[in-house]
C-alpha cells in the first residue's frame, strides 16, 4: 500500500485559552507535564493524570484524585 508524502503535516494546534507559563515551573513526576509552581494559598495545580499539587507551609504536597471520582 502506497502512502503519499507530497505535503508536510499541518502545524500543531493548542486547544487552551491559557497563556504561556511564566515564572517558576514544576514537572509532574508521573506524566512529565509542566505546570506553574503552586504558591502557598493558591488553589491546587491539577494535572491531567489525576495528581494535585499544592504548597502548604513551604512544602510541595501531592494528592491523587481519580478523574472519575471513584
Amino acid at each position: 500500500m502506497a502512502h503519499s508524502h507530497d505535503k508536510p503535516s499541518p502545524p500543531a494546534r493548542t486547544y487552551t485559552p491559557q497563556d504561556a507559563i511564566e515564572g517558576p515551573t514544576m514537572t509532574c513526576s508521573r506524566c512529565g507535564r509542566v505546570h506553574k509552581y503552586p504558591r502557598s494559598g493558591d488553589p491546587p495545580v491539577r494535572c491531567e493524570c489525576g495528581w494535585w499539587y499544592s504548597t502548604v507551609d513551604g512544602t510541595l504536597r501531592e494528592e491523587f484524585h481519580s478523574r472519575l471520582g471513584v
